[in-house]
């Protein structure tokens, strides 16, 4: 079940870690990457065929944050990375980030990293009291999963490397 169908969770942010798609983890590679920062637990995954990750759905009763991975390969990102890359170039020179450029250009897969905020108390109106949602789960989840397939982390909105 995804969190978006969930009334107790609502969406606020997405990441992305792109990188080649033969660094592919397997579901169980993935899950013990998150599993060593230990505040989460699994509510649901799948794999492919070959034991490969496809999709997990992670939730924190600490920081009250919900986490959906998926994965994503093919034509839609490499048409989107070039798109990326050439957003993303000139600030990455500047700031000194020519070879995430370089490895970001020539990534053929992705994860989707969805942030979910856990709905507390009788509030079923949206917040845009941000100061109160902590990105740590979502930098802490992006950054480990980035290093377990050799990826580049970004962030879509602000179309800045993370």
């Amino acid at each position: 079940m995804s969190l978006f169908d969930d009334p107790n969770y609502r969406w606020r942010d997405t990441f992305i870690v792109l990188f080649n798609d033969v660094q592919r983890p397997t579901i169980e590679l993935a899950l013990s990457a998150i599993q060593k920062i230990g505040k989460f637990e699994v509510q649901n995954s799948t794999e492919s065929e070959f034991g490969h990750i496809e999709s997990i759905t992670i939730t924190s009763n600490v920081d009250l944050v919900g986490l959906e991975i998926l994965y994503v390969a093919g034509d839609e990102v490499v048409e989107e990375t070039e798109a990326l890359v050439i957003e993303l170039a000139e600030d990455a020179m500047l700031l000194g980030n020519e070879d995430s450029l370089t490895q970001l250009s020539a990534a053929t897969a992705r994860f989707d990293i969805l942030h979910f905020e856990q709905i507390t108390g009788n509030t079923s109106e949206p917040s845009d009291d941000d100061e109160l949602m902590d990105p740590g789960s979502l930098l802490t989840v992006t950054a480990a999963l980035a290093d377990l397939v050799s990826g580049v982390a970004v962030d879509p909105s602000s179309a800045s490397f993370v």
